[in-house]
């Protein structure tokens, strides 16, 4: 791999890392490219991989991030082992995983669509302080009729995001599935709406039409980002067909470590070891 994209945040950190990483791969014959790359180098933390991801996605190349963040669930070469880069370059001594992207279309009561796709999550929620009321879909068929704030759509590397502090379940990055996890569900005598995060097939089609929608707007982000300001009536999500991002991680890479250390641990040194 010799043409190298390099996307970063603005941080000082990352800045610095970038003007080494730079000189860096400039001296043994890499080249810094805008267009083309045969892999994209991100420097920060998760969020600025998820805005590559967003921005380079069509291009189909390998991802690999550098660590200059607070979390870091995607990227694998810290600053201070710069030098571990040639491992991907040239060496190939490491492997690249393969994630999906949920695809989802929305539709507003004027009659326009709007596609967008998610790395970590799609959510769903209103925008005045009324509830949100949902009709569900599974594969065409109903399933529930949904009260509460909303729901987050999450793939397995987003589990791990705003998902787990909804209350949803873990989940191991390599496991085909999404899960649906509802915020905040109004259940009471007149209510029953889904209470726990449920976990599907990655295959799975999920529908949802808002219940007057004309006077109940929500919000649709994918990954933090709102996909329209209009009145949003049906939701349409699915995996995405032939489009995944590869991440490039180490062969030192382990998931439960991970895990282990940014999540349970907070990066806190305790008794286990």
């Amino acid at each position: 791999m010799n043409r190298v994209l390099i996307h970063h945040n603005i941080k000082a950190d990352s800045m610095h890392v970038k003007k080494e990483l730079t000189e860096l791969l400039e001296t043994k014959g890499k080249l810094i490219v805008n267009e083309d790359p045969d892999v994209i180098v991100v420097i920060g933390g998760d969020g600025t991989m998820l805005s590559a991801i967003r921005k380079y996605k069509h291009l189909r190349k390998p991802f690999v991030g550098i660590d200059t963040g607070t979390l870091g669930f995607l990227t694998t070469i810290m600053p201070n082992k710069l030098e571990k880069i040639f491992d991907v370059l040239d060496s190939k001594n490491y492997r690249i995983n393969s994630y999906p992207l949920l695809m989802v279309n929305t539709k507003t009561l004027s009659g326009d669509v709007y596609t967008e796709f998610a790395f970590n999550e799609i959510t769903i929620k209103h925008v005045e302080p009324k509830l949100m009321e949902a009709k569900v879909y599974l594969n065409t068929k109903p399933f529930n009729y949904f009260t509460g704030d909303g729901l987050i759509i999450s793939t397995p590397m987003g589990a791990t995001g705003y998902a787990i502090w909804a209350g949803g379940a873990v989940i191991h990055s390599d496991i085909p599935v999404y899960q649906i996890t509802p915020l905040t569900p109004n259940d009471n005598s007149v209510n029953r709406p889904m209470s726990s995060t449920m976990i599907v097939p990655i295959e799975t089609i999920l529908d949802i039409n808002i219940v007057k929608a004309h006077k109940r707007k929500v919000i649709v982000a994918c990954d933090g980002i709102k996909l329209s300001n209009e009145y949003i009536e049906d939701i349409h999500v699915k995996v995405a067909d032939d489009l995944t991002i590869d991440v490039i991680r180490s062969d030192e890479f382990d998931y439960f470590d991970l895990f282990k250390r940014k999540i349970i641990d907070k990066n806190i040194r305790r008794v286990l070891e």
